[in-house]
């Protein structure tokens, strides 16, 4: 951090963010609940910011992310989207519904992953928004920016006029997507000063944009809260390089003086388990958890690894008792539905 640097109030973010285009997909903010039977529970003092409620085809934290990086649709000369993930992506249910809006037709390259072509959960929810769907064999999210490469060629060569969005893979996307996340810890910076409390953590499921944006928008904000992302996924790339490069890039944006380096990111891939797409045991246990205790239903191979690392640090006391902690509820709810046996299978375990 630049010893130049003086916080911004969250007003004085938010001012500078709405200067970048984008176009309203979210219900914003999203609420800031307190947990009081899982605080009970685990010694602490537990919020959760909802952005699972959004309002996007079932919401979720890439609404905010969309609401940017589609801005560029508004703008230019495009009949469609092209876009992919893994074949249960949140991300690529959400950019549909996002295209929808915009009167743009959608393309999804998707990779086999876990669970496949199988009609359910997200996947179906595709087919009801009326995508247009390739799946390709394999596993490895980082093979995905090439597959759609090749499909945008094609579609160049039938005479469409394409938005290629590589998300997540995409230098200037994952920026934007970082801003939106740190116009997020803006709202946060609110809802806790009128809730009297300031977070020592706040506890992220990221693999590395809505975390960016997080560590960006809490240094901005000049807060002392531990930022901590665990890593739904195995990436080959440094994420914790990635996630600096980011949050330098957004920094640039948003005319702040502030110098992120590697070692400042703290991302957890610990919690993954056997690899993306695959639910733990701990991570079914803490969404069984959860929803015994608050009625809030995770979603089994994304959010519930994050709050089953949650549950662990304060079993570890990196989280202490009595501390106040944000998990960030980042949605991913129709996965429930694509994993019912995997969820049905857990009650055994628990």
């Amino acid at each position: 951090m630049s010893n130049n640097f003086f916080p911004l109030t969250a007003e004085e973010l938010f001012n500078r963010i709405n200067k970048i285009p984008k176009v309203k997909f979210a219900m914003l903010p999203t609420s800031l609940e307190y947990l009081p039977n899982i605080s009970k529970e685990l010694e602490i003092n537990l919020y959760i910011k909802r952005d699972d409620c959004t309002a996007l085809a079932f919401g979720g934290n890439k609404t905010r992310h969309l609401e940017f990086i589609m801005a560029k649709a508004v703008s230019g000369d495009y009949d469609c989207i092209l876009t992919g993930a893994a074949s249960q992506s949140n991300w690529c249910r959400q950019a549909v519904a996002a295209a929808n809006k915009l009167n743009l037709e959608s393309f999804l390259v998707l990779m086999h992953g876990v669970k496949g072509n199988a009609m359910q959960g997200n996947f179906l929810l595709y087919n009801v928004l009326g995508a247009n769907v390739d799946v390709v064999e394999g596993e490895d999210l980082e093979e995905i920016p090439k597959h759609l490469d090749t499909k945008y060629e094609k579609l160049i060569k039938q005479g469409r006029k394409p938005l290629l969005i590589k998300g997540g893979f995409d230098y200037d996307d994952t920026v934007l997507a970082g801003i939106s996340y740190a116009n997020a810890m803006a709202e946060i910076d609110i809802q806790m000063r009128k809730k009297n409390f300031m977070a020592d953590h706040l506890i992220v499921t990221s693999a590395n944009m809505t975390q960016a944006g997080c560590d960006l928008g809490s240094k901005i904000l000049g807060w002392s809260t531990r930022v901590q992302g665990i890593s739904p996924v195995f990436w080959k790339l440094d994420i914790k390089k990635d996630i600096a490069r980011i949050c330098n890039q957004g920094a640039k944006m948003l005319d702040v003086n502030l110098e992120f380096t590697a070692d400042m990111i703290n991302n957890d891939n610990n919690y993954v388990g056997e690899k993306y797409g695959a639910p733990t045991s701990e991570g079914l246990k803490a969404m069984r958890l959860l929803a015994k205790k608050e009625g809030i239903i995770l979603d089994p191979v994304y959010t519930s690894k994050g709050f089953s690392a949650l549950i662990d640090y304060v079993k570890k006391g990196i989280i202490k008792k009595n501390q106040n902690v944000i998990y960030i509820f980042t949605g991913g709810s129709p996965a429930v539905f694509a994993y019912n046996n995997e969820i049905a299978d857990s009650k055994k375990i628990t």
